[in-house]
């Protein structure tokens, strides 16, 4: 699932290249992927929308459009944006032919060039195509359908994303805070991280790492930590982020950016999904074990289990 980095980098992503395009219309074809308001009742909303701005809260994609919507965008376990240039022809006939590959595949994009076709494989699993009046088009890809997509009024925003903890890379996540949150729970600290009302948008990769860097046992009690090691752990969060930003983000599978390029994050990573190699730090292989029923990655070594 894209967490807080990819969703950021994607974000900046949109910002630099679709802001002050208007929407000339959006095409749904897998109609459960809009989860707010009725398919045919957001087409309708969102025809002729201006893009004023692209922000990101936790794992959520904002767009900022005029007449004070919000277009909120959940990507989840494989939504990817992509964005196509002037030229690229959007090819529906495959509902016709093969409705049960159309319910799988969705349409197909081609770009005549030369007199000759050129079609890219990134291009599969749309869901919602949205038509700018440049002649651009962006796509939302979904493979595993998991991803929503919803149109709301801006003032509806706290609402719609109530629950949500502290942004990791605004003031609001500091060390007191932090503490603060940890203070009475007991259970293992790496859960605690994926609990997106203690911070948004930290998953499962970023909560390995971090905790990795900060030296800090997966199963330790989160109100066990001592006030170094929940320093230690804010600037491990704030740290992991923030390189993973600058590498474009962790593709191990399905994630891609706005361009279909895969962040190179993943050949930074120390702890998540490397079982068995040897620890950046001392050596040590590093091991894999289950927490919350999620895959953890820790380094038995850097990260000894203790109880304060």
């Amino acid at each position: 699932m894209p967490e807080l980095p990819e969703v950021e980098y994607t974000a900046r992503q949109l910002q630099a290249s679709i802001v002050g395009a208007t929407i000339r219309e959006a095409q749904v074809f897998w109609e459960r992927i809009i989860a707010h308001p009725l398919p045919e009742d957001f087409c309708a909303q969102i025809s002729g929308r201006t893009i004023e701005g692209v922000r990101r809260r936790g794992k959520f994609l904002l767009l900022d459009l005029s007449g004070e919507g919000l277009l909120i965008i959940h990507r989840r376990m494989t939504g990817n944006f992509l964005l196509l240039e002037p030229g690229w022809t959007l090819d529906t006939s495959l509902r016709e032919r093969d409705a049960q590959a159309w319910s799988t595949r969705g349409p197909s994009f081609t770009l005549e060039t030369d007199g000759s076709q050129a079609y890219s494989s990134e291009m599969n699993y749309c869901r919602v195509c949205f038509i700018l009046e440049d002649g651009r088009n962006l796509l939302f890809t979904d493979q595993r359908k998991f991803g929503r997509v919803s149109l709301w009024q801006r003032s509806q925003e706290e609402e719609v994303l109530r629950g949500l903890g502290p942004e990791p890379l605004s003031e609001a996540f500091n060390i007191e805070g932090l503490a603060q949150a940890l203070a009475h729970r007991r259970s293992p600290i790496k859960q605690v991280l994926l609990d997106q009302t203690v911070i948004a948008g930290v998953g499962n990769i970023y909560a390995d790492e971090a905790l990795f860097h900060a030296r800090i046992h997966p199963r330790r009690a989160a109100n066990s930590l001592t006030s170094q090691e929940i320093a230690s752990l804010h600037e491990a969060v704030v740290s992991v982020l923030l390189k993973a930003i600058e590498h474009g983000g962790t593709s191990f599978s399905s994630y891609r950016d706005l361009w279909g390029e895969a962040g190179d994050n993943y050949n930074h990573v120390h702890v998540y999904k490397q079982a068995g190699k040897p620890c950046t730090r001392c050596g040590t292989l590093i091991e894999r074990i289950v927490v919350a029923q999620r895959s953890t990655h820790f380094c038995p070594v850097c990260q000894v289990l203790t109880q304060e």
